[in-house]
């Protein structure tokens, strides 16, 4: 799994230890044994970046087995406003005990349980019992989804070094950033969609209802007030934080390419503080926009955001060009997962390397850039107003997913994920991004038919690992819909 960078908000992770009663006074010794066991699943999540919430009982311990210590525990899970809940059975455990208790929480719960590797023969009782067990997964999960509280997950492993159960419980621990990203969120929504382009329309209450995010109109007359009243340290010292993170690039064969002069550096910076002044003072988690104007003072600001747009992607906060909310989500999501994420659409299609080549003109992560990001100067935007300087690179090579947020013709959303391979390998040196992705053995025309048809919109957020099972389980918590396209 990838993770290049520590999220804005970390994911408040409760731990219920249940353990059954009955058993303590006739093993002597076993409780403080499935203590121990449970201290050992806990690190699985203390290793995660999350905040990890536990309940203590009234003998100072973890260990719940009695319906009044599930309900304290329930509603102290839910006064500390968890994300995510797992429910960890240290042996049979009657699911009568814990059950209420999960009920109280208002979140997504993972039963679990872990049984240590042993010889079969010669094994005492006691140690069959304390050793923890397969059997009381399937009644809490009956039991839970009878009283209307499915669990998301069940998990059953070993704790000794099990790799497949760490990392479980490593991608859920990662989906609960998200889900604590999501909350209190505000996405600003400045101009309009891009002519035409009736896949980025959007219903606001849609993003509200299944988000929980808050859509923010915001002016383009206030972003412009920004720019134009920024000081001239202001400026400064964002021409130095731009030269110092980005390699700047002379023309190059494409005609719409032109060198970068003193003053477009001085007006992409301008415009940079402009924009991270609206995003302050509006509280904006994330930004999808789109503005043409005429000539005019907007149109020079509204065509010279990419370099700012990009910066603030790479801190988390996702900006989606062509006022395509839908993607500002799906970046801000595969973000919060430390994955980066990156506005890009499908580009050219290499057909004798098998190659789809995805980018855009912007917005950027320039986290996962392959080496130094560059910018080159256009002296034209291909199909839109204005010119100005630009961003250029690939995905690092290696693993990366592509993430798509599609809706339906009843407005319901859906995520559309595919896994594939950056390549190193020519690109077009066009001022754009470009990565070359690989998707498989099959005829990459094939694969296109196949993404171009899930119900994608034709933007995505574009992130370095294989990110599908973590999609995949958050689409689990807020009940959208999955769809795998390989």
């Amino acid at each position: 799994m990838v993770n290049i960078s520590k999220v804005q908000k970390k994911g408040k992770v409760g731990l219920m230890v249940c353990g059954h009663k009955e058993y303590y006074p006739q093993f002597p010794g076993m409780y403080d044994h499935v203590q121990q066991t449970a201290a050992e699943f806990a690190k699985f999540i203390e290793v995660a970046d999350v905040e990890l919430i536990t309940f203590t009982n009234e003998k100072g311990n973890q260990l719940v087995t009695t319906p009044e210590e599930s309900f304290a525990a329930g509603t102290f899970f839910k006064a500390n406003d968890i994300d995510l809940l797992f429910v960890y059975l240290t042996s049979y455990v009657a699911s009568g005990r814990f059950v209420q208790g999960v009920l109280q929480c208002c979140c997504p719960v993972i039963v679990a349980s872990s049984h240590r590797p042993m010889e079969i023969a010669d094994l005492s009782t006691r140690y069959l019992t304390q050793s923890g067990s397969a059997c009381p997964l399937s009644e809490a999960w009956s039991a839970l989804e009878r009283c209307g509280k499915e669990p998301v997950d069940l998990l059953f492993g070993h704790v000794a070094g099990d790799e497949y159960l760490q990392r479980q419980i490593l991608e859920w621990c990662r989906v609960a950033n998200v889900l604590r990203a999501y909350k209190g969120s505000v996405f600003g929504h400045l101009g309009h969609s891009y002519e035409g382009m009736l896949d980025m329309n959007f219903d606001p209450t849609m993003f509200t209802r299944t988000f929980g995010i808050h859509v923010r109109m915001v002016e383009m007359c206030e972003l412009v007030e920004y720019v134009q009243e920024a000081t001239e340290k202001e400026v400064k010292d964002m021409d130095k934080k731009i030269r110092d993170t980005f390699v700047l690039l002379e023309p190059s064969y494409d005609k719409v390419t032109q060198p970068i002069k003193d003053e477009d550096m001085e007006w992409a910076a301008r415009c940079s503080v402009g924009l991270y002044k609206l995003m302050d003072n509006n509280n904006l988690s994330g930004l999808a926009y789109y503005y043409e104007g005429r000539n005019n003072l907007y149109e020079r600001v509204a065509s010279n955001l990419i370099i700012g747009n990009s910066l603030l992607t790479s801190e988390g906060r996702s900006l989606a060009g062509e006022s395509d909310m839908k993607t500002a989500v799906a970046m801000y999501t595969t973000s919060a997962l430390g994955c980066g994420g990156s506005f890009a659409e499908m580009n050219q299609t290499h057909y004798a390397d098998n190659i789809q080549m995805v980018g855009h003109d912007g917005p950027h992560d320039i986290r996962i850039s392959e080496g130094k990001p560059t910018i080159r100067n256009l002296g034209l935007y291909h199909g839109k107003r204005g010119h100005g300087v630009s961003v250029e690179f690939s995905l690092k090579h290696g693993p990366i997913t592509m993430v798509g947020l599609g809706t339906d013709k009843n407005g319901h959303f859906s995520f559309i994920v595919s896994e594939g391979e950056s390549q190193d390998g020519p690109v077009a040196k066009s001022g754009n991004t470009q990565t070359r992705g690989y998707f498989g053995a099959d005829s990459i025309s094939r694969f296109d038919e196949r993404w171009l048809k899930s119900g994608v919109c034709h933007h995505m957020s574009l992130c370095i690992g294989h990110n599908a099972s973590m999609i995949e389980k958050l689409c689990k918590c807020i009940d959208v819909s999955y769809i795998r396209v390989q």
